[in-house]
């Protein structure tokens, strides 16, 4: 069976047909990212989900996504910054302590992060949206780059999937605590979040 290799970051990215030519592109090659598809459209398609920035699209929001962790309440909290253009039009702050999910930190407040702005896209008929994130495991678990083996991104993993069918997402990292205003203030949203009192 055909397979496609698409190479999102490489010596030289873009769609190849065998192992071989791909391998030469990634090999050695610091920070490569690529994957095989069964085809050509599925393949160009993971090649051009750019995780730098780019211009937004017409009619796409934008999400500041971030996690933080209480240790004394044990406690994981959740901060999302939603914007249309260069305007905040929400906030969303909160936590959670699933035990299930307690023991992954701010991990877990990070994936519920991401998945907060997803169900507010949905609820709000956005089918387009940018997620800002610092915490690699949200792109890289949401694009199956990485294996969901712990059970907050097998959580993770399901839950987005599941949310994003009709809908498209893409990815911009940003660095954590580098004076990005909106990454800081989902991190003081995030914060702010492990000290809810939660019922």
């Amino acid at each position: 069976m055909a397979k496609f290799y698409g190479i999102r970051i490489g010596r030289k990215p873009g769609v190849y047909t065998t192992w071989s030519e791909a391998q030469k592109q990634v090999s050695g090659f610091k920070g490569s990212i690529f994957k095989s598809f069964p085809t050509r459209e599925e393949a160009e398609n993971f090649v051009n989900m750019s995780t730098e920035d780019t211009p937004t699209l017409p009619n796409e929001y934008q999400a500041y996504v971030d996690g933080s962790f209480n240790k004394g309440r044990q406690q994981y909290g959740s901060g999302v910054v939603i914007l249309k253009g260069d305007q905040i039009i929400e906030e969303l702050s909160f936590g959670g302590n699933d035990p299930k999910y307690v023991s992954s930190y701010q991990i877990a407040g990070e994936v519920f992060a991401c998945i907060e702005a997803v169900k507010w896209a949905k609820a709000n008929k956005v089918d387009k949206i940018k997620i800002y994130y610092d915490y690699q495991g949200i792109a890289s678990w949401a694009e199956k780059q990485w294996a969901a083996n712990a059970p907050i991104a097998q959580a993770y993993v399901a839950l987005f999937d599941e949310l994003t069918q009709d809908m498209t997402v893409r990815f911009v990292k940003v660095k954590g605590h580098s004076g990005d205003r909106l990454n800081d203030l989902a991190d003081e949203l995030a914060d702010k979040g492990t000290r809810i009192n939660l019922a």
